[in-house]
């Protein structure tokens, strides 16, 4: 009886109820470091820039299905290059990373580029000194998207650093760079981050430490006119919109004139006066390949969007139905409201209003169409009926002491006579 009681209790016992989980989701994050815009008259291209580099790009996305991708590269030349040389050439862009599900990889690694990408998170990382002649240096370059969902948010970020990075020969240095943004769904609103660092800027040798990140220091615009370079602060925001959150932390940028740069440095006077009289006409627009130069130290942005999945309808909530109204008879006008109700019709029932679709939790002996108490009968009445049965048995087989002294009940027919 109380291994029957002990089981008795837990069919009584409620079941948890379980935590909501997300539906739908759309994941996107990408970052870069540095971004070089070129501006030149030599590409007959109907576009501006004519040409762009990223330097340890990452992206990655992740939506319902589920369906991932990530990507990495040192150098990433833009999605009409790095993903248009299949189309165009037949083979595709070298100096990159690739993980996708449900089709694969699954992860790859190549030097300095890392991607994962599986059901529930995509991950890329890329990050390497990055060098070029006179244009820049870039050391402790580095960057990573992550957008992953689990069951009760949807999150993406995108995060960007370096240790310093050197422009034109050493003529402009910033170091301890770092920018972050987060975007997170939880199917019931949207909500994120954005933030960016700079510790310092040296001009020409000179130091203007950053005090605060809401504006440059006092005196560098000042210090970089004289180069032809202009400076548009960072700009960090956060976008919500419903369930939907969108971060982005839009780099710092920094615009050299090349031709204002170059009769800076006393440059002009040599390309144009003496270099360019040996040249055939054909290539003297050689000397000047540059017209305009942007350098956007770290760009990142990170979009969430998810939705709650939908409750189950219990199998026993009725369907609301309309009420039945009689048509009108063929002349008549439709009643007005307050009409008192017209002889021989029946006005319409009232629809009693449906639950709600979020069951609440409920035991396990709360079977639909089956009353609670009927259930306990059946299993009071099998154990009252166990019971007779037994006492039953030993009353014929054992019940009686025998007249001539002998035992009585069911002998032990495995002890050998």
């Amino acid at each position: 009886m109380r291994y029957a009681l002990v089981v008795l209790l837990l069919l009584l016992s409620p079941v948890p109820a379980s935590a909501a989980e997300i539906g739908g989701f759309t994941l996107t994050a990408r970052a870069a470091p540095v971004s070089v815009l070129l501006h030149t008259d030599l590409l007959p291209v109907p576009a501006e820039p004519q040409g762009e580099v990223h330097l340890s790009y990452t992206q990655t996305e992740l939506g319902s299905g589920p369906i991932g991708r990530s990507l990495a590269s040192s150098v990433w030349p833009g999605a009409a290059v790095g993903t248009g040389l299949p189309q165009l050439l037949g083979f595709a862009y070298p100096v990159q990373a690739n993980a996708s599900h449900p089709g694969g990889p699954a992860d790859e690694s190549k030097s300095g580029m890392r991607t994962t990408a599986g059901a529930s998170k995509a991950e890329s990382h890329a990050g390497a000194k990055q060098e070029v002649p006179f244009l820049l240096t870039a050391d402790g370059l580095s960057s990573t998207s992550t957008s992953a969902v689990s069951a009760t948010e949807a999150r993406s970020v995108g995060v960007t650093s370096a240790q310093s990075i050197s422009l034109l020969a050493g003529m402009v240095v910033m170091s301890g760079v770092r920018f972050e943004s987060v975007a997170v769904s939880d199917g019931s609103k949207g909500s994120g981050t954005s933030t960016f660092s700079i510790a310092e800027f040296v001009v020409l040798g000179q130091k203007f430490p950053v005090r605060s990140p809401a504006a440059p220091p006092d005196g560098l615009l000042k210090a970089l006119e004289p180069l032809g370079i202009t400076v548009k602060w960072p700009e960090a925001a956060t976008k919500l919109e419903g369930t939907a959150a969108t971060s982005a932390s839009r780099g710092l940028t920094l615009t050299v004139d090349v031709l204002a740069l170059r009769t800076k440095l006393g440059l002009g006077g040599i390309l144009d006066g003496v270099v360019a009289p040996l040249l055939p006409k054909e290539l003297v627009p050689l000397l000047n390949p540059l017209r305009k130069m942007e350098v956007i130290v770290g760009d990142t942005q990170a979009a969430a969007n998810a939705s709650a999945a939908a409750p189950l309808t219990p199998p026993d909530a009725p369907a609301p139905q309309a009420p039945l109204v009689p048509p009108p008879a063929a002349g008549s006008s439709p009643p007005l409201g307050g009409t008192p109700p017209v002889a021989g019709v029946s006005p319409p029932k009232s629809v009693t209003p449906v639950a709600s679709a979020r069951a609440k939790p409920r035991s396990l002996l709360s079977f639909p169409g089956v009353p609670a108490l009927l259930v306990v009968g059946g299993l009071g009445v099998a154990a009252a009926c166990a019971f007779g049965m037994r006492s039953f048995g030993t009353f014929l087989l054992g019940g009686t002491p025998c007249p001539s002294g002998h035992p009585t009940g069911v002998p032990d027919l495995r002890v050998k006579p």
